[in-house]
């Protein structure tokens, strides 16, 4: 397979597809066939909790949720364990704050041993260091073969201490508690993959363990602000793209309705249809290395910009930005038409991610850590090119081979990354500077005068970063989130 850009700006490849016929038949029908057919396996228990079985290739586990339904949920696990000596509770900063009181009261009234450990609430504290002083902990605290782990958090937390469960005696019962509306439908309670990051790299240190039980109550997302509420969403926002159906449904009538902000009801509905995409595609796809790398799309970037130094943004919404990435990609390819990219980015748009840029050009790092992903390996490595997984149009996803991986130049992959960052920056630049201010006047004619998407970039970073400095403002209403 060979690509070549021509004079348009599309970059055409052979050998990999037909030009009306992104995807292979055979392998387009698979994923159609699986996303119609499927049917969440779930009940309405008599103590009021509902409950999902959720698959892992041949393994499941039930996953248990409700909201204000801690008394429950702690008694459901009690029988699920009945030869437990104590459990250790895995908090971050926050939730030994804002959850522990909650459920170690109701471990005390149902006569349930525990203790416990605190790790950083930061990307940058799921490290090796963190996971050596979990070990320590549980360990001097008299854990055994018998004891349950029960990270109570977000995806830091879970993944974490969920590795040290993987890894303590080679393997002990790990129960879920996400705490987090992204970590309760995307990781906790619908993954067995633990790890933490490394070198720079994320989750790239790591095992499958998979969880005995997962509890979700819904009353812990009541602490919960834009940022978090918005990872969530960016997640979901992705299996609209990859899905359609009940999927996309999901998000046209929350945020391309109303926005981010979700009745307690929504939360719960938007929670389930998140853990039926996972139920649908991990039964089929246990270790997650042909049919469920799906799961990845927008990741590439996404993750990228999360490990950038000096940008700051919330996993999901890093997702999402990755997707605009992504649609640009597959639009310069000829595998996404300027219609499809519209409805595509349409989704991206109404969650209205939040993200924030250094005030220096950031291509090269993003660049350099896209060059590094942990999608590489799966096809044959080639010299000026990175995998990626790209979609054709809201429902059906580009499928060259079993993976879902193409060949992109890293020419187009540096294109699209000054892309996104100059369409985020934009963003962040009609905050700072309302429509017709003289200001606004001045970045848009050194916008046009620019020659080449770096300018671009380099003038709406320089304005947008400058005014931020210099408006208390702007940058309050950017810390509340970030």
């Amino acid at each position: 397979s060979s690509c070549t850009k021509k004079r348009s700006g599309i970059y055409l490849c052979s050998g990999l597809f037909a030009a009306d016929s992104m995807m292979p038949t055979t392998i387009a029908d698979q994923l159609r066939t699986i996303a119609s057919s499927y049917k969440m396996n779930s009940t309405e228990r008599i103590d009021g909790l509902k409950e999902l079985e959720m698959h892992i290739g041949d393994n499941s586990f039930p996953v248990l949720l409700g909201c204000n339904k801690l008394p429950d949920l702690v008694a459901a696990f009690k029988v699920k364990h009945p030869d437990l000596d104590k459990v250790f509770l895995g908090y971050d900063e926050n939730t030994a704050v804002h959850c522990g009181p909650q459920l170690e009261a109701e471990f005390k009234a149902q006569g349930i041993p525990f203790f416990s450990c605190v790790m950083g609430v930061s990307e940058t504290s799921k490290n090796i260091s963190s996971l050596d002083h979990i070990i320590e902990t549980f360990l001097r605290g008299g854990g055994s073969r018998k004891s349950v782990v029960m990270p109570v958090g977000g995806g830091i937390v879970a993944n974490t201490y969920g590795l040290a469960a993987g890894l303590l005696f080679r393997g002990i019962r790990l129960v879920q508690c996400p705490t987090t509306f992204l970590n309760a439908h995307d990781a906790a309670a619908s993954s067995q993959k633990q790890a933490i990051n490394h070198c720079g790299y994320k989750n790239i240190v790591g095992l499958y363990h998979t969880p005995s039980m997962a509890l979700v109550d819904t009353s812990f997302y009541s602490t919960l602000g834009a940022t978090e509420l918005k990872a969530g969403l960016g997640e979901l926002s992705k299996n609209a793209a990859l899905f359609g159906g009940v999927h996309y449904e999901l998000i046209q009538r929350t945020t391309m309705t109303k926005g981010w902000r979700l009745s307690g009801e929504e939360l719960v509905d938007a929670t389930f249809v998140g853990l039926g995409a996972k139920d649908m595609l991990l039964k089929k796809d246990p270790r997650e290395k042909h049919l469920a790398l799906l799961f990845e799309y927008g990741h590439t970037v996404g993750h990228a910009l999360e490990l950038t130094d000096g940008v700051t943004t919330s996993h999901g919404e890093g997702v999402a930005v990755g997707m605009l990435a992504a649609s640009f990609i597959a639009n310069k390819m000829g595998i996404m038409s300027d219609a499809d990219r519209s409805d595509h980015d349409a989704i991206v748009v109404a969650l209205d991610p939040d993200i924030a840029f250094p005030n220096h050009d950031i291509t090269d790092e993003v660049l350099e850590k896209v060059c590094h992903d942990n999608k590489r390996g799966y096809m044959p490595e080639r010299n000026g090119f990175c995998p990626f997984i790209l979609c054709q149009r809201i429902g059906e996803m580009h499928a060259p081979n079993e993976f879902y991986l193409e060949y992109v130049t890293v020419e187009l992959v540096r294109e699209a990354i000054i892309y996104v960052v100059a369409r985020m920056s934009e963003k962040i630049t009609q905050m700072a500077f309302p429509p017709g201010s003289d200001d606004a006047r001045e970045i848009r004619k050194g916008t046009q005068r620019a020659s080449s998407p770096e300018t671009v970039t380099d003038i709406i970073l320089s304005s947008s970063m400058s005014y931020c400095k210099n408006s208390p403002a702007l940058t309050s209403a950017y810390g509340a989130h970030h």
